[in-house]
Protein backbone atom coordinates (compact mmCIF):
# COMPACT_ATOMS: atom_id res chain seq x y z
CA UNK A 1 0.00 0.00 0.00
CA UNK A 2 1.37 3.47 -0.89
CA UNK A 3 0.39 6.54 1.05
CA UNK A 4 1.58 10.04 0.10
CA UNK A 5 1.02 12.94 2.47
CA UNK A 6 2.58 16.41 2.21
CA UNK A 7 5.89 15.52 0.66
CA UNK A 8 6.70 12.16 2.29
CA UNK A 9 6.01 8.65 1.03
CA UNK A 10 5.15 5.72 3.21
CA UNK A 11 5.27 2.15 1.84
CA UNK A 12 3.63 -0.62 3.88
CA UNK A 13 3.29 -4.22 2.82
CA UNK A 14 0.24 -5.82 4.45
CA UNK A 15 0.24 -9.62 4.69
CA UNK A 16 -3.08 -9.98 6.47
CA UNK A 17 -6.53 -8.50 6.32
CA UNK A 18 -6.76 -8.38 10.08
CA UNK A 19 -8.58 -5.28 11.25
CA UNK A 20 -6.17 -5.13 14.16
CA UNK A 21 -3.12 -4.79 11.87
CA UNK A 22 -4.82 -2.10 9.79
CA UNK A 23 -5.69 -0.19 12.94
CA UNK A 24 -2.07 -0.31 14.16
CA UNK A 25 -0.75 0.88 10.77
CA UNK A 26 -3.27 3.71 10.68
CA UNK A 27 -2.35 4.79 14.21
CA UNK A 28 1.37 4.88 13.34
CA UNK A 29 0.78 6.94 10.20
CA UNK A 30 -1.28 9.47 12.14
CA UNK A 31 1.32 9.63 14.89
CA UNK A 32 4.07 10.25 12.34
CA UNK A 33 2.10 13.06 10.72
CA UNK A 34 1.40 14.58 14.12
CA UNK A 35 5.11 14.59 14.99
CA UNK A 36 6.00 16.34 11.72
CA UNK A 37 3.31 18.97 12.21
CA UNK A 38 4.37 19.50 15.81
CA UNK A 39 8.01 20.00 14.73
CA UNK A 40 6.94 22.60 12.19
CA UNK A 41 4.92 24.45 14.81
CA UNK A 42 7.80 24.45 17.31
CA UNK A 43 10.16 25.85 14.66
CA UNK A 44 7.69 28.62 13.84
CA UNK A 45 7.12 29.63 17.47
CA UNK A 46 10.63 29.17 18.90
CA UNK A 47 11.04 31.69 21.70
CA UNK A 48 13.60 34.45 21.28
CA UNK A 49 15.71 35.96 24.05
CA UNK A 50 13.97 39.23 25.01
CA UNK A 51 15.62 42.50 24.06
CA UNK A 52 15.75 43.53 27.73
CA UNK A 53 17.77 40.39 28.47
CA UNK A 54 20.26 41.31 25.74
CA UNK A 55 20.39 44.86 27.10
CA UNK A 56 21.39 43.46 30.49
CA UNK A 57 24.29 41.63 28.79
CA UNK A 58 25.73 44.75 27.17
CA UNK A 59 29.04 45.57 28.91
CA UNK A 60 28.62 48.63 31.16
CA UNK A 61 30.18 52.00 30.59
CA UNK A 62 33.63 51.62 32.22
CA UNK A 63 34.66 53.82 35.11
CA UNK A 64 38.37 53.93 34.31
CA UNK A 65 40.79 53.47 31.43
CA UNK A 66 41.89 50.14 32.90
CA UNK A 67 38.29 48.90 33.09
CA UNK A 68 37.79 50.02 29.49
CA UNK A 69 40.93 48.18 28.37
CA UNK A 70 39.62 44.98 29.97
CA UNK A 71 36.66 45.10 27.56
CA UNK A 72 38.97 44.78 24.54
CA UNK A 73 41.49 42.40 23.01
CA UNK A 74 44.86 44.08 22.48
CA UNK A 75 45.84 42.61 19.10
CA UNK A 76 48.91 43.44 17.05
CA UNK A 77 46.79 45.52 14.65
CA UNK A 78 44.88 47.42 17.34
CA UNK A 79 42.09 46.96 19.86
CA UNK A 80 39.42 44.43 18.97
CA UNK A 81 36.05 44.02 20.75
CA UNK A 82 36.29 41.58 23.65
CA UNK A 83 34.16 38.44 24.05
CA UNK A 84 31.38 40.21 25.96
CA UNK A 85 30.85 42.70 23.14
CA UNK A 86 31.07 39.92 20.55
CA UNK A 87 28.52 37.68 22.29
CA UNK A 88 25.92 40.43 22.32
CA UNK A 89 26.61 41.43 18.73
CA UNK A 90 26.46 37.88 17.38
CA UNK A 91 23.46 36.95 19.52
CA UNK A 92 21.39 39.91 18.38
CA UNK A 93 22.37 39.31 14.77
CA UNK A 94 21.13 35.71 15.02
CA UNK A 95 17.89 36.78 16.73
CA UNK A 96 17.10 39.42 14.11
CA UNK A 97 17.79 36.91 11.33
CA UNK A 98 15.43 34.42 12.98
CA UNK A 99 12.72 37.05 13.32
CA UNK A 100 12.99 37.92 9.63
CA UNK A 101 11.88 34.45 8.57
CA UNK A 102 8.20 34.31 7.54
CA UNK A 103 5.69 32.30 9.56
CA UNK A 104 3.34 30.37 7.28
CA UNK A 105 -0.30 30.01 8.16
CA UNK A 106 -1.10 26.32 8.76
CA UNK A 107 -4.01 24.94 6.72
CA UNK A 108 -7.34 24.50 8.42
CA UNK A 109 -6.75 27.12 11.12
CA UNK A 110 -9.74 29.36 10.40
CA UNK A 111 -12.31 29.73 13.14
CA UNK A 112 -13.29 31.77 16.15
CA UNK A 113 -10.62 33.32 18.36
CA UNK A 114 -10.53 32.24 21.99
CA UNK A 115 -10.89 34.74 24.80
CA UNK A 116 -7.28 33.91 25.80
CA UNK A 117 -5.99 34.92 22.37
CA UNK A 118 -8.21 37.99 22.19
CA UNK A 119 -6.54 39.37 25.33
CA UNK A 120 -3.06 38.67 23.94
CA UNK A 121 -3.88 40.17 20.56
CA UNK A 122 -4.54 43.49 22.29
CA UNK A 123 -0.89 43.59 23.35
CA UNK A 124 0.49 43.18 19.83
CA UNK A 125 0.68 46.39 17.83
CA UNK A 126 2.95 48.70 15.89
CA UNK A 127 4.94 50.89 18.27
CA UNK A 128 3.36 54.37 18.17
CA UNK A 129 6.29 56.41 19.49
CA UNK A 130 9.01 55.70 16.94
CA UNK A 131 9.56 59.36 16.04
CA UNK A 132 10.08 60.30 19.70
CA UNK A 133 12.49 57.40 20.29
CA UNK A 134 14.56 58.30 17.24
CA UNK A 135 14.68 61.95 18.29
CA UNK A 136 15.82 61.04 21.81
CA UNK A 137 18.47 58.67 20.44
CA UNK A 138 19.78 61.44 18.20
CA UNK A 139 19.87 63.84 21.16
CA UNK A 140 22.00 61.39 23.16
CA UNK A 141 24.30 60.77 20.20
CA UNK A 142 24.75 64.51 19.64
CA UNK A 143 25.72 64.96 23.29
CA UNK A 144 28.12 62.03 22.95
CA UNK A 145 29.71 63.53 19.84
CA UNK A 146 30.15 66.93 21.48
CA UNK A 147 31.88 65.43 24.53
CA UNK A 148 34.11 63.18 22.42
CA UNK A 149 35.16 66.21 20.36
CA UNK A 150 36.11 68.04 23.56
CA UNK A 151 38.01 64.97 24.79
CA UNK A 152 39.92 64.68 21.52
CA UNK A 153 40.84 68.36 21.69
CA UNK A 154 42.43 67.84 25.09
CA UNK A 155 44.23 64.73 23.82
CA UNK A 156 45.64 66.75 20.91
CA UNK A 157 46.85 69.45 23.30
CA UNK A 158 48.58 66.79 25.41
CA UNK A 159 50.20 65.39 22.28
CA UNK A 160 51.63 68.79 21.35
CA UNK A 161 53.04 69.18 24.85
CA UNK A 162 54.54 65.69 24.69
CA UNK A 163 56.30 66.43 21.42
CA UNK A 164 57.71 69.71 22.75
CA UNK A 165 58.97 68.11 25.95
CA UNK A 166 60.49 65.20 24.12
CA UNK A 167 62.18 67.56 21.68
CA UNK A 168 63.67 69.51 24.59
CA UNK A 169 65.37 66.48 26.12
CA UNK A 170 69.15 66.91 26.37
CA UNK A 171 71.24 64.87 23.97
CA UNK A 172 73.74 62.34 25.19
CA UNK A 173 77.43 63.08 24.59
CA UNK A 174 77.97 60.15 22.27
CA UNK A 175 78.05 59.35 18.58
CA UNK A 176 74.27 59.27 18.25
CA UNK A 177 73.87 62.68 19.85
CA UNK A 178 70.25 61.82 20.81
CA UNK A 179 68.45 61.77 24.15
CA UNK A 180 68.75 58.60 26.15
CA UNK A 181 66.12 55.91 25.72
CA UNK A 182 65.50 56.05 29.45
CA UNK A 183 64.68 59.77 29.32
CA UNK A 184 62.40 59.26 26.34
CA UNK A 185 60.58 56.45 28.13
CA UNK A 186 59.96 58.64 31.17
CA UNK A 187 58.38 61.35 29.03
CA UNK A 188 56.22 58.87 27.13
CA UNK A 189 54.99 57.18 30.31
CA UNK A 190 54.25 60.52 31.97
CA UNK A 191 52.01 61.64 29.10
CA UNK A 192 50.29 58.29 28.81
CA UNK A 193 49.38 58.62 32.47
CA UNK A 194 47.94 62.08 31.77
CA UNK A 195 45.75 60.47 29.09
CA UNK A 196 44.66 57.71 31.48
CA UNK A 197 43.64 60.32 34.07
CA UNK A 198 41.85 62.31 31.39
CA UNK A 199 39.91 59.19 30.36
CA UNK A 200 38.65 58.70 33.92
CA UNK A 201 37.54 62.34 33.99
CA UNK A 202 35.54 62.04 30.76
CA UNK A 203 34.09 58.63 31.54
CA UNK A 204 32.40 60.18 34.56
CA UNK A 205 30.94 62.91 32.34
CA UNK A 206 29.59 60.32 29.91
CA UNK A 207 27.58 58.55 32.62
CA UNK A 208 24.44 60.76 32.42
CA UNK A 209 24.58 60.68 28.62
CA UNK A 210 24.72 56.89 28.64
CA UNK A 211 21.66 56.88 30.91
CA UNK A 212 20.00 59.26 28.47
CA UNK A 213 20.62 56.74 25.70
CA UNK A 214 19.14 53.91 27.80
CA UNK A 215 16.08 56.00 28.58
CA UNK A 216 15.66 56.79 24.89
CA UNK A 217 15.41 53.16 23.77
CA UNK A 218 13.53 51.84 26.82
CA UNK A 219 9.95 52.42 25.53
CA UNK A 220 10.52 50.59 22.25
CA UNK A 221 12.40 47.77 23.97
CA UNK A 222 9.55 47.24 26.45
CA UNK A 223 6.95 47.39 23.70
CA UNK A 224 8.78 44.88 21.51
CA UNK A 225 9.27 42.41 24.37
CA UNK A 226 5.65 42.68 25.56
CA UNK A 227 4.32 42.11 22.06
CA UNK A 228 6.67 39.20 21.47
CA UNK A 229 5.70 37.49 24.73
CA UNK A 230 2.03 37.85 23.85
CA UNK A 231 2.60 36.52 20.33
CA UNK A 232 4.52 33.49 21.59
CA UNK A 233 1.69 32.65 24.01
CA UNK A 234 -1.05 32.71 21.36
CA UNK A 235 -2.82 29.35 21.17
CA UNK A 236 -4.07 29.60 17.60
CA UNK A 237 -1.41 28.91 14.93
CA UNK A 238 -3.51 30.87 12.46
CA UNK A 239 -3.62 33.92 14.69
CA UNK A 240 0.12 33.62 15.27
CA UNK A 241 0.79 33.60 11.54
CA UNK A 242 -1.51 36.57 11.02
CA UNK A 243 0.18 38.72 13.69
CA UNK A 244 3.74 37.49 13.12
CA UNK A 245 4.85 40.44 10.94
CA UNK A 246 3.77 42.99 13.56
CA UNK A 247 5.13 41.21 16.64
CA UNK A 248 8.38 40.06 15.10
CA UNK A 249 9.12 43.42 13.47
CA UNK A 250 8.59 45.23 16.78
CA UNK A 251 10.95 42.84 18.56
CA UNK A 252 13.56 43.22 15.82
CA UNK A 253 13.41 47.01 16.28
CA UNK A 254 13.89 46.54 20.03
CA UNK A 255 16.93 44.33 19.44
CA UNK A 256 18.43 46.86 17.03
CA UNK A 257 17.99 49.52 19.72
CA UNK A 258 20.05 47.34 22.05
CA UNK A 259 22.73 47.20 19.35
CA UNK A 260 22.74 51.00 19.26
CA UNK A 261 23.31 51.12 23.02
CA UNK A 262 26.26 48.74 22.67
CA UNK A 263 27.74 50.79 19.81
CA UNK A 264 27.37 53.90 21.98
CA UNK A 265 29.30 52.31 24.86
CA UNK A 266 31.90 50.70 22.58
CA UNK A 267 32.89 54.02 21.03
CA UNK A 268 33.52 55.59 24.43
CA UNK A 269 35.21 52.50 25.86
CA UNK A 270 37.68 52.19 23.00
CA UNK A 271 38.80 55.81 23.31
CA UNK A 272 39.34 55.32 27.04
CA UNK A 273 41.23 52.03 26.55
CA UNK A 274 43.80 53.35 24.08
CA UNK A 275 46.20 55.01 26.58
CA UNK A 276 46.42 51.76 28.54
CA UNK A 277 47.27 49.91 25.33
CA UNK A 278 49.84 52.65 24.57
CA UNK A 279 51.40 52.24 28.02
CA UNK A 280 51.83 48.52 27.45
CA UNK A 281 53.37 49.18 24.04
CA UNK A 282 55.82 51.69 25.53
CA UNK A 283 56.81 49.11 28.11
CA UNK A 284 57.63 46.64 25.36
CA UNK A 285 59.51 49.12 23.15
CA UNK A 286 61.61 50.58 25.95
CA UNK A 287 62.01 47.42 28.02
CA UNK A 288 65.82 47.62 27.70
CA UNK A 289 66.07 51.42 27.90
CA UNK A 290 69.34 52.83 29.26
CA UNK A 291 70.60 56.24 30.19
CA UNK A 292 73.40 58.14 28.47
Amino acid sequence: MHNRARGFRLCIRVRTKSARVLAVVSTRVLACAAVLCSAATVAATQRVVPAEAWLARVPPLPTSAEAAYAQWIDASDGLKPGPDFEKVRDGIKAEVLSLSRPVERPPGTLGSVSRHDQVLMGRISVFPGTATVLQNIQTARTAQGTLIQKWNSELQALEQRRLRERGALPACHNEAGAPSQLAIREVELAYVQHKIDLAAHYLEQFRPIAQQMLDAVAPRVRHGDAGMRAWEDLQSPGTQAQLAPVARSAEADALLDVSQVQDFIQGISKLAARPVADRKAIGRVYAQAKGC
